[in-house]
């Protein structure tokens, strides 16, 4: 895995906090878009959301996203913490889990990002095809707002 410096660590994201979602302008604020990418994994349908699960995926199993670099991290990582529902001190209970991970970007360079992996039963979840949580979504614009 790539490293990254502390101070500016990045985050794979591939739901409602990409760019053109009602959450992302808010959420994203302090954090810099980089590119698309993709990661090793199953994308999941749980309704309001998408969940992500690294396990069990075949080698050809990708999820498409979004890599950003945070600014003022420890505060963002906070931020989205609570909005993921990540409790760092209690796992079991958190609705998401914060953990590193490869992203392939679209120019074939890799780096290691956070993501948040679905934490809870697969009870009820949809499988997505092809791993694109905006293929899947019909409300929003085609071309997504660029920037916080």
């Amino acid at each position: 895995m790539a490293s990254t410096p502390k101070s500016t660590p990045l985050l794979f994201v591939y739901g409602t906090l990409m760019r053109g979602f009602p959450q992302a302008r808010k959420r994203m604020a302090r954090a810099e878009f980089l590119g698309l990418g993709t990661i090793r994994a199953r994308l999941y349908d749980f309704g309001k959301y998408p969940g992500v699960r690294l396990c069990n995926a075949d080698p050809g199993e990708r999820v498409r996203g979004e890599l950003y670099r945070l600014r003022d991290s420890t505060a963002a990582l906070r931020e989205l913490d609570i909005y993921e529902q990540y409790f760092e001190l209690a796992p079991r209970k958190s609705l998401f889990a914060r953990k590193r991970t490869h992203v392939t970007l679209d120019d074939g360079r890799s780096r290691g990002a956070w993501v948040y992996l679905y934490n809870r039963t697969m009870a009820g979840a949809q499988r997505i095809p092809g791993g694109c949580y905006r293929n899947r979504v019909t409300t929003l614009p085609s071309s997504p707002e660029v920037g916080s």
